[in-house]
């Protein structure tokens, strides 16, 4: 009988390949050695999260992410926008930015970050009860053709309100409320058609707040925050005590004010021969062809050094771009000495503008606008410096704490680095912050202390703009240098 090879010959095929990797496994170098993959590593499980400062007289703050810096500067009303982070739990803190220093106002420890959250963390409160409120997303997925809301009261002042969500022309007395919260709370709305809305903030049926018509066609498949803040400054105010901050997927942040907000404007009457030229006391025309609005007379009688309204108060007039006339008292616009440039105002801001400069001389009689931020921050004083006085020259100015130097040794070199050097007339500054208390202002021209203002209360919250000014020219009864300090 013939033996079979066959079997032998299966065994042999097998052991050939295990015997090149029995080898391939040798340290002699091979380049030919056989890997094997290693497991698939799933990346971490992450979510989504955003800080928004709703701290109506709160500094702008930094957020610190397990004792890091990860957001800078963060002011009022502002979004950081989703950051991702793994999910997992992490310490916050929210540090104030003072004067010179900052300081903890906030500390969320382990905060629970769980996978595909998107949270947002709101600093809400007044600066001394500023507290972390978190708020999530809709739990409603919109469609193509709607936006998810959730709603939250951050306005520490206001009262509990009623939400109404209507067309634009729905009539108000036709409407029930949406619903009804409290500070600090925040309402799942749900899904709503992405179209054309209006929204109405009632207290005791009083509507306090009309948003006029918001187009939402462009936020469609998003899910939106729609958050109640504080106005920030008088001229907000006097349209109504809240506006709504809207914040997107996206991180941006969009602010609707009240739809009957004005612009608020203050002009100051600060050229030295102004009335020489005009005889007397000026008048002020206002012209706005973008309203189709003829010229109105807008200050009635302007003295020298008088403020239009009143002491620190702005007046309120429709956002759109003005023409600003000067003439003599004699109710006639034909009478003009001066026409401005065009000047845009927009609704919500608030403005200084400031008659200055020479009509029968130079430097030439022109009106400086400048844009006032006016939010009160407690822990902290704001100043800008303007420099309306032509007779002075470029001047340095000083701003040193109460007492710290007399203006003998500011004059000899003694008070340091001065805070504006060279300061040219017409030029104004940007806000400077300084601690709450008290502070000398020296305006130093050709060496001499030309302007000395000492013990000038800062306190926290105010925001001032210091005007110098010069004697009046050529008749007028100022015989001296000052400054015109205006405040929020």
């Amino acid at each position: 009988m013939r033996t079979s090879n066959l079997g032998n010959f299966s065994k042999l095929a097998l052991a050939l390949p295990l015997a090149v990797l029995i080898a391939g496994c040798s340290d002699d170098g091979d380049d030919n050695v056989v890997q094997f993959p290693g497991p698939v590593e799933e990346p971490p499980a992450s979510g989504f999260i955003q800080v928004v400062h709703a701290s109506p007289d709160a500094p702008a703050v930094n957020v610190l992410v397990n004792g890091s810096v990860a957001i800078e500067g963060l002011d009022y009303a502002e979004t950081s926008g989703f950051t991702e982070l793994d999910a997992g739990s992490y310490d916050i803190s929210v540090e104030g930015i003072l004067p010179g220093e900052t300081a903890s106002v906030i500390e969320v420890a382990g905060f629970s970050l769980e996978e595909n959250a998107r949270p947002t963390v709101f600093a809400v409160g007044n600066v001394a009860d500023i507290a972390p409120l978190v708020v999530n997303e809709s739990a409603t997925d919109p469609s193509e053709g709607e936006v998810a809301l959730t709603v939250t009261h951050a306005a520490p002042d206001a009262p509990g309100v009623d939400v109404y969500l209507s067309a634009p022309e729905d009539d108000f007395a036709s409407l029930s409320a949406a619903f009804t919260f409290e500070f600090g709370e925040s309402i799942d709305a749900g899904a709503v058609t992405a179209e054309p809305v209006r929204i109405r903030v009632g207290v005791e049926e009083d509507v306090v707040y009309d948003s006029g018509t918001v187009d939402l066609t462009a936020f469609a498949g998003q899910k939106l925050l729609v958050t109640a803040i504080a106005t920030e400054n008088s001229t907000e105010a006097a349209a109504s005590p809240v506006k709504l901050l809207v914040t997107t997927e996206g991180g941006d942040a969009v602010e609707l004010l009240d739809a009957d907000t004005n612009a608020g404007v203050r002009v100051v009457h600060l050229s030295p021969d102004a009335n020489a030229a005009a005889g007397g006391p000026v008048e002020v025309f206002a012209t706005s062809e973008a309203l189709g609005m003829d010229p109105v007379e807008l200050i009635p009688s302007f003295d020298y050094l008088e403020q239009f309204p009143g002491e620190s108060a702005y007046y309120g007039v429709p956002a759109a771009s003005y023409v600003f006339d000067v003439a003599p008292d004699t109710d006639m616009i034909g009478d003009s000495v001066f026409m401005s440039d065009e000047l845009a105002v927009e609704a919500g801001m608030e403005y200084t503008v400031i008659a200055a400069g020479r009509v029968l001389s130079s430097p030439a009689f022109s009106l400086l606008a400048t844009g006032d931020a006016n939010r009160s921050v407690a822990t902290e004083a704001s100043v800008k410096v303007i420099h309306g006085a032509p007779a002075a020259g470029a001047v340095d100015v000083y701003v040193t704490p109460a007492g710290e130097f007399t203006a003998a040794d500011v004059e000899g070199g003694l008070a340091g680095m001065p805070l504006l050097d060279d300061f040219a007339f017409g030029d104004i500054t940007d806000y400077v912050t300084v601690a709450p208390g008290a502070y000398d202002i020296r305006v130093v021209a050709g060496g001499m202390v030309a302007i000395n203002v000492e013990s000038f209360e800062l306190g926290g919250g105010v925001v001032a703009s210091v005007l110098a000014y010069g004697p009046s020219e050529q008749g007028g009864t100022v015989d001296d240098f000052g400054v015109v300090v205006l405040t929020n």
